[in-house]
């Protein structure tokens, strides 16, 4: 099966590669290319990479979602169409899956459990969750590790490896192995349960005291190297239409303890789960009439240092008072360009600078984190030898989930304002621990 999986890989990536080498070497001999003629084969060729990851899952979802935030490598019609990937898949059957957690518990589950709802209530790449009940009563979600889940993964990223010295060629000013280096150790990280856990646990030890904000506290009795046990918490999608629609859901105040928890995680705690997406929170009006969120899956979690959070107020507040030196000096601490490049990139940087500097108040007051990024991003991205750091992607990554997370829940609150005080009581907070 792993063998096929490769060879199902290999037959689209391989085609994709001929279509852009042909064109590609032509101009790097003297021919001059439309742009219509490259926007066509993106267009062609993007969905196809979208069908394969949709259709063999685990990793190559994952790869999608992150090449999807690599605008340094990717041209827009690639990065738009796999920032479609969702990480929903069809469930395993209990049957099939069953054995495996009877191995991973050494006896059957339900000698264990009081109870165990066959049926998953969220099943993604890696792994699905499913509703037990201890001995004593404890409501709680067992998070299962597919048995195959490592084997793909190891497939998925043999195949890229082979592949990647032919995609090398369209970006000879850059070495493309230190960023698939970045990508698999993430994904392998993402598998390793043991690790989550303890990223889980910590996360609600941040959380104990924090009102209406819940991370679910792991139970280590029931929790192994392929199933990670935690409190069960009774709520609906963040997003879900009945949930908004109820007239009890105050949906600013929803909102708020949205941004409230990231930013204590981002930018007090240092440690924060960096996949914020729908299926992600969970949320229900509590028995005080008032909103509450739940937090899960910590299998993405950025350690945030202090030297990285003072580097990154230092370029926020450059950007801010157009100060083009100090935001090129911190753009090169955080690793996007080396600092003898920094005459190099000081032009664009004023253009990006110039363009903030000449807006109305209205249009200030109605830019979002979104339209910086992708402003700044776009921009830095034309400067040849320019790589993003991983550690930056994600972290972009998770502010733009946070923005679509804000639309969706209410699009009329301006999320930047209901975030400044929050931001601020951090800022004097002083930052994550050293």
């Amino acid at each position: 099966m792993l063998v096929s999986r490769a060879l199902i890989a290999s037959l689209t990536l391989l085609p994709i590669w001929l279509a852009y080498v042909v064109p590609f070497v032509r101009m790097r001999r003297g021919a001059t290319i439309p742009s219509e003629r490259w926007r066509a084969l993106h267009e062609k060729h993007a969905p196809r990479f979208y069908r394969l990851a949709v259709r063999m899952r685990g990793g190559l979802i994952k790869v999608g979602q992150i090449l999807s935030t690599r605008v340094d490598i990717l041209p827009v019609e690639w990065t738009s169409t796999l920032s479609g990937l969702q990480d929903r898949v069809d469930p395993l059957p209990w049957i099939e899956l069953e054995p495996h957690v009877r191995r991973a518990y050494g006896r059957s589950p339900h000698e264990l459990f009081e109870s165990i709802d066959t049926q998953p209530t969220a099943a993604a790449s890696f792994g699905q969750v499913h509703k037990a009940v201890t001995p004593d009563g404890e409501r709680v979600a067992l998070k299962i590790r597919y048995p195959d889940a490592e084997a793909k993964l190891a497939a998925d990223m043999f195949t890229l490896r082979m592949m990647l010295p032919l995609f090398s060629v369209f970006v000879p000013q850059m070495s493309l192995r230190p960023i698939f280096e970045e990508v698999r150790r993430a994904l392998f990280t993402e598998l390793d349960y043991e690790q989550e856990a303890r990223f889980t646990q910590t996360v609600h030890e941040n959380f104990k005291e924090v009102p209406r904000i819940h991370v679910p506290r792991v139970l280590t009795e029931y929790t192994r190297r392929d199933v990670i046990c935690t409190t069960w918490f009774e709520g609906k999608k963040i997003i879900d239409p009945t949930l908004l629609a109820d007239p009890r859901m105050d949906r600013r105040a929803l909102l708020e303890l949205v941004i409230e928890a990231w930013v204590k995680m981002m930018y007090v705690d240092g440690v924060f789960q960096s996949d914020p997406h729908p299926g992600n929170l969970l949320a229900r009006i509590g028995e005080d009439g008032q909103p509450e969120v739940c937090i899960v899956d910590f299998g993405q979690v950025k350690i945030l240092t202090r030297a990285f959070h003072q580097t990154l107020v230092r370029s926020v507040m450059s950007f801010v008072t157009h100060d083009v030196d100090g935001f090129a000096q911190t753009l090169s601490e955080l690793g996007l360009f080396a600092e003898k490049d920094i005459p190099r990139v000081k032009p664009l940087l004023e253009k990006i600078l110039g363009r903030y500097a000449t807006m109305t108040p209205e249009q200030t007051q109605a830019m979002d984190f979104t339209w910086v990024r992708e402003e700044v991003l776009s921009q830095i991205s034309s400067v040849r030898g320019i790589v993003i750091p991983q550690e930056l992607v994600l972290y972009g990554r998770t502010f733009a989930l946070l923005a679509g997370l804000s639309r969706s829940i209410d699009p009329t609150v301006d999320a930047f304002a209901l975030a400044k005080p929050h931001f601020l009581r951090a800022m004097l907070a002083g930052g994550p621990p050293a």
